[in-house]
């Protein structure tokens, strides 16, 4: 056990680059930030670029009023800004940014290019930053006035925070819909927003637009004819006022639309604004119907707290309760003059579908209708096969469509001799009184049950510089396009269990895995992830229901094959002695060698995951190799070699294939091979396999492992041919 580590300052880079993923934590952010810099410049046009969903370019263009060439050095450092002075200055700020953050943490997590022109300066200057610190001196450039900050690699550094983030798609459109919400309230502000390399524009929205204008260009014709103007004159006891649209009683949508919300002209959320607003909605609308909400507050900036978190995406204001009460009484005030006229369709009075006529209304008077033109109300959307994918786990499988062996094998009494013991996992071990759970979990291999007790613990954290080491090793190997292979796998079923071969779907592709292989590395992330936290697989023999004997080390080596006393000796003494290490970081808890160590039992397991049991019938090389094949002289090599050998003994068990219609197989070993492959079957589609999806960083070494024998495309491509 090493003693209690030393409190040391952190490094001022470990220190800035913490700032920055507290305030950029994805490229979304980062595009606020800087849109929040355009408008407080006084600008009336901002032009977004976006590559790759702004992971390797974003860049911000606006005509505002530029930064003196003077500030350039200081940028992008910490707490540089020039929108405040004191701590007081906080009561009556009116712009976005005051931190003086921004800039700074992006430029700790991404290379930042600066171009700025103001209309004093004859020429524009540029300049890149790295950490904070200008690279060289502002050069002289072309350029018009205002400011253009290209932000480039973001999280070029942060590998964790990559691998978080959603596909360029989808981090694209977190951008849109922040550029939407920007421009419906920046008044005479325009906006433009394109994908790099693209001549037309994602969004465009003109400065001389309106508010209506506005939100049709964002949110599309059916929210922008359905709007009633909102407005709250300023309330002086309160110090507050409040304009917007708000949705009227005849638009229809069963889509929750999250409230466009501003208080100072500040983009923020407000959890109980919006549930106050939405009570007030529930009493007009037909149950399902959401509304579309676009409120701009205006709250005296010495009752507004804006310094609540490093977004800003957080305010507290004082008399909330007061302010909400007068806001949902005035949407109440709103919608009642509203209220006297709505349109229904007519057909939703008397069905949920909306019906052709001719089609609801077939019968004696029919003939009524046969001159109406008749348009169909909807069309089902033809879809290409080669593009169908099975994502629903309730849909057939191509195992299903296989022929299986029809067998139902006869009770069989007793177990394997050299699998003679039962099982009880034990998810977090500690010296408490444990709470039982009343029935036993069917799940432990060869036929046994496994009973599960859970006891309250509080994780230990590891400072192991080793097994820091090791993680670190794990991340650098990690392949990232393989990782979203299995992050998003579909599972078919077990291909050939002597191999141990499976089949795996990943969008329009069907792949051969070595499970085995990927069994491995999943168990030994496991071991490291949850190291010196294991819970614990007790054991005990089954000879005598009446007086349990627990299982001796010695007595398992002794079935492998050519084992000699003294290298048995030898396997047991350095386990004995590395006994404590052992149960304390691995759970494998060894007692009873005090006197003779061929006494020594093994009372417990490392368990690794629920509801799987490890193949017992690996025991004992797994405690041959423990004992002899570790290097105990070097900690991070020894910790290492444990996690393997742990894994090695997780990982599915080999299975020799049998005929099962074969009558000269003994009935016993056959039921026992039937068993089997529907435990592996079971235990790979329930539990492996799903963990493999949340857990696996899939390495380099991985590739070998995988192969792939069709993708549908193809296979059309072949039937359209034959």
């Amino acid at each position: 056990m090493s003693g209690p580590s030393h409190i040391k300052p952190l490094n001022e880079s470990v220190v800035n680059k913490i700032a920055a993923g507290e305030i950029i934590v994805a490229p979304v952010n980062a595009l606020k930030e800087m849109i929040e810099n355009s408008i407080d410049a006084g600008a009336t046009s901002i032009e977004i670029l976006v590559k790759d969903g702004g992971l390797k370019v974003l860049q911000v263009t606006d005509n505002g009023s530029g930064i003196n060439k003077s500030d350039l050095a200081i940028l992008c450092q910490r707490f540089t800004t020039s929108k405040l002075t004191t701590f007081e200055d906080l009561s009556s700020i009116q712009t976005f940014g005051f931190r003086g953050e921004a800039l700074a943490s992006i430029s700790h997590i991404a290379r930042v290019t600066v171009t700025t022109k103001t209309k004093e300066d004859a020429c524009a200057w540029r300049v890149s930053y790295s950490a904070g610190k200008m690279l060289g001196e502002a050069k002289p450039t072309a350029g018009k006035n205002g400011t253009v900050i290209l932000v480039e690699d973001l999280f070029y550094n942060v590998n964790s925070r990559l691998r978080a983030l959603r596909s360029p798609n989808e981090e694209f459109a977190k951008i849109l819909e922040c550029v939407g919400r920007y421009s419906i309230n920046a008044a005479h502000v325009g906006f433009s927003c394109k994908k790099f390399g693209e001549s037309q524009f994602a969004l465009a929205v003109r400065a001389s637009s309106n508010a209506k204008e506005r939100i049709r260009s964002i949110f599309g014709r059916a929210v922008a004819s359905e709007l009633v103007e909102f407005k709250m004159p300023e309330n002086m006891e309160l110090g507050i006022s409040a304009h917007g649209q708000v949705s009227n009683l005849n638009f229809v949508s069963k889509k929750a639309i999250s409230p466009v919300l501003f208080i100072n002209n500040r983009l923020v959320t407000c959890d109980p604004i919006r549930r106050a607003l939405n009570q007030v909605y529930a009493s007009f609308l037909a149950k399902g119907n959401k509304p579309f909400i676009f409120l701009s507050l205006k709250i005296r900036p010495d009752l507004v707290d804006v310094n609540v978190h490093p977004t800003k995406r957080e305010v507290r204001f004082l008399h909330d309760d007061e302010i909400i009460e007068q806001l949902s009484s005035q949407l109440e005030n709103t919608l009642s003059s509203v209220d006297t006229s709505r349109s229904f369709k007519t057909t939703s009075i008397f069905t949920p579908n909306p019906v052709s006529i001719r089609e609801g209304l077939g019968q004696p008077h029919s003939h009524l209708f046969n001159n109406m033109p008749i348009t169909p109300i909807s069309s089902k959307i033809k879809r290409q096969e080669n593009k169908l994918v099975r994502i629903d786990a309730s849909q057939n499988k191509i195992t299903s469509y296989l022929k299986t062996t029809e067998y139902s094998p006869p009770a069989v009494k007793g177990t394997d001799s050299s699998q003679n013991f039962q099982a009880y996992p034990n998810e977090v071990p500690e010296p408490h009184t444990p709470q039982t759970q009343g029935q036993s979990t069917p799940g432990a291999q060869n036929g046994k049950n496994s009973k599960y007790t859970t006891l309250s613990s509080q994780r230990v954290d590891v400072n192991l510089a080793s097994i820091k080491s090791l993680r670190k090793l794990v991340d650098s190997e990690t392949d990232k396009k393989l990782t979203n292979i299995f992050a998003n796998l579909t599972y078919v079923g077990v291909v050939d269990e002597q191999r141990r071969l499976a089949a795996i779907q990943h969008d329009l592709r069907l792949f051969l895995v070595d499970y085995g292989s990927i069994c491995y590395d999943l168990f030994y992330q496991m071991g490291l992830t949850d190291f010196a936290n294991f819970g614990k697989i007790y054991l005990e023999t089954s000879d005598d229901a009446s007086n349990k004997h627990g299982l001796t080390v010695s007595s398992i080596l002794k079935n492998i094959s050519g084992t000699e006393n003294d290298f048995i000796k030898m396997v047991l003494s350095k386990l004995w002695e590395m006994r404590e290490m052992l149960d304390e970081y691995f759970s494998i808890e060894l007692y009873g060698g005090e006197e003779n160590l061929e006494a020594m039992i093994i009372k417990s397991l490392p368990l690794l995951l629920k509801n799987y049991m490890p193949p017992l019938s690996k025991l004992p090389h797994f405690f041959y190799r423990l004992g002899s094949k570790i290097d105990w002289s070097d900690e991070t090599r020894c910790l290492q070699g444990i996690l393997k050998q742990i894994a090695l003994l997780y990982a599915p068990e080999v299975i020799e294939r049998m005929d099962p219609d074969d009558d000269s197989v003994d009935e016993e070993m056959r039921a026992r091979y039937i068993t089997k492959l529907e435990q592996v079957a079971n235990f790979l589609e329930e539990t492996i396999f799903p963990c493999v999806k949340k857990r696996l960083l899939a390495p380099n070494s991985l590739k070998g492992s995988i192969v792939e024998v069709a993708n549908l495309p193809g296979l059309y491509k072949i039937f359209e041919r034959c």
